[in-house]
């Protein structure tokens, strides 16, 4: 069972190479719904681990009841080195199964309703309270999923100044020999962490793209332009939008083009690939998050995981530091939604303690005229 690619999208093969009907049918309509080829492979990989649950256990998809939920579960977390996976993965599969099976039930036909619905008989105190259930309201109707209980923890989604300082130190030291790539690496790990980019984003950007450094100036533009067929990893999710950056980040976008950048014909990407292998091609995600996954190892960091959604929130999270408008921040973010960028923007506790000292000292004034 794998996730294979097409000429045309992403499917969902079995060990003898035949696509899984009911998948394409169910990833179809996802794309048609605008969904990005990213967020479709996302539910490709999950659907690919119940698919190898149902051949474990002999049953078809539109076999499976609210019973069989607790086995499969355990399958996810058999998978885990840990032997547990936490609860975010545990809610991401349930989303996935819930969103696959609320489209054959739109459908009509032979499912149903969604297994995903109380258990009869089912008793918290049976596990634990390793499982538990919580409810939502699809079409009018009652149905339940059961979720790991996720006990509240420190913002593992951002960077604070101190470790920011520590990758760029590590940078220096981890490609100190290779002046050019040393280059290239600061500037990816710089261009995430000061405009909040996607991946896809950073990736999708091209040598006109950007303005003209001016040192009379102290903010440039930088450019997300639609352009057809793209490939997947390099198309917008949220279409054209203009960024102000710092005229230094423009300067190192130009010096490295200039100065340190391979050229290849017909390339006209801005991040490249410096190794002899592939050099002057376009980079890829993947060599992105090797990057950023050697400056974590090598920095050391603690409680997070540096990735390039990891500087997305590090962004809008010191931009809400910074008691910058949250439409500007989901502006600035591509975001539909001021949701969404919610989010992402989360204050630091520090910041929380300068407003509540604020609000302290108000009130005391207030106090103190009456």
């Amino acid at each position: 069972m794998k996730v294979e690619k097409t000429l045309s999208s992403l499917v969902l093969v079995d060990s003898n190479m035949r696509i899984i009907p009911e998948v394409l049918d169910f990833t179809n309509t996802l794309e048609q719904k605008g969904m990005s080829p990213n967020t479709v492979r996302g539910y490709l990989n999950d659907l690919k681990v119940f698919y190898l649950w149902l051949t474990q256990e002999g049953l078809l998809f539109y076999e499976v009841r609210p019973k069989h939920i607790p086995s499969f579960i355990e399958f996810i977390d058999s998978r885990s080195i840990s032997g547990r996976v936490s609860p975010p993965t545990l809610s991401r599969y349930l989303a996935t199964l819930s969103s696959f099976y609320r489209h054959f039930e739109a459908l009509g036909g032979f499912v149903e309703e969604s297994p995903l619905v109380k258990v009869e008989g089912f008793r918290p105190t049976q596990r634990r309270g390793y499982f538990r259930h919580i409810t939502k309201n699809w079409d009018k109707n009652l149905h339940n999923y059961f979720k790991r209980k996720h006990k509240k923890k420190i913002d593992k989604k951002r960077l604070f100044p101190d470790a920011v300082d520590k990758c760029y130190e590590t940078i220096e030291s981890l490609w100190n020999e290779n002046e050019s790539l040393k280059f290239r690496n600061r500037l990816m790990f710089k261009f995430l962490y000061e405009t909040g980019y996607r991946v896809s984003e950073l990736l999708h950007l091209r040598i006109a793209d950007f303005d003209y450094p001016d040192p009379t100036e102290k903010t440039g533009n930088i450019y997300l332009i639609e352009r057809d067929n793209e490939p997947p990893d390099r198309q917008l999710k949220t279409g054209e939008r203009t960024t102000p950056v710092s005229s230094t980040l423009l300067q190192e976008i130009d010096d490295y083009i200039l100065y340190h950048r391979p050229e290849k014909e017909g390339v006209d990407y801005i991040f490249v690939s410096h190794s002899r292998a592939n050099f002057g091609n376009p980079v890829g995600r993947v060599t992105v998050e090797g990057v950023l996954n050697e400056i974590e190892v090598a920095s050391e960091l603690k409680q997070i995981r540096l990735t390039p959604h990891a500087l997305r929130h590090t962004h809008a999270s010191e931009l809400q530091d910074l008691g910058v408008d949250v439409n500007i921040i989901k502006e600035r973010l591509g975001h539909g939604s001021i949701e969404t960028t919610a989010k992402y923007a989360k204050p630091s506790i520090d910041t929380l303690i300068k407003a509540h000292e604020r609000y302290l000292a108000r009130k005391e004034g207030v106090v103190s005229d009456g």
